[in-house]
């Protein structure tokens, strides 16, 4: 075999094992390493703390898991969702997401736009990478959401204070 020959069979066979080890992968696996996180080491420390209560979120989301989900947000916060009234109080939420989990199940991996962090104010938007579906009442249906999280240091931890979404089409473009 020639030299030239080798080196274009082995770089077949890297493409091949590279793209079935790809497609074998969870997705939730390629999506943390899209993450806008910053190239300075300090800022990039930060961003991925928001990212933690963000991913936690999508979790709890994907898990129906309510009791999670409202423990993330901070005392006085809002979430604001299409079609919906804003959810202001514990119980205002807890009755909206236990609403919403009883007529759809999510398997949700956000791509994330940005993670900015301001002293101690982050901003994090999230969208559904395409094709994404919810199980709404038993039937697929696409799910178009792009989300923004305002999250607050409080006491030393990140917490949610504002939570809203809007549906649209054109997911991710800008």
């Amino acid at each position: 075999m020639k030299h030239r020959d080798h080196i274009a069979c082995k770089a077949a066979f890297t493409l091949a094992t590279w793209l079935a080890l790809a497609l074998s992968a969870p997705l939730a696996v390629y999506a943390e390493d899209a993450i806008p996180y910053s190239p300075d080491p300090a800022v990039s420390a930060k961003q991925r703390e928001v990212y933690d209560v963000v991913h936690r979120y999508e979790s709890a989301l994907n898990a129906k898991d309510t009791d999670t989900i409202v423990g993330l947000f901070a005392e006085g916060s809002v979430a604001e969702w299409n079609n919906k009234r804003t959810y202001a109080t514990r119980d205002q939420k807890i009755a909206g997401y236990n609403a919403l989990f009883r007529s759809a199940s999510f398997s949700t991996v956000f791509s994330y736009d940005a993670i900015n962090v301001y002293g101690d104010t982050a901003v994090v938007r999230t969208h559904h990478h395409v094709g994404a579906a919810v199980i709404e009442n038993g039937k697929k249906v696409t799910d178009y959401n792009r989300e923004v999280f305002v999250l607050r240091k409080i006491d030393g931890t990140w917490k949610i204070v504002l939570y809203t979404f809007n549906t649209d089409p054109k997911q991710g473009e800008g």
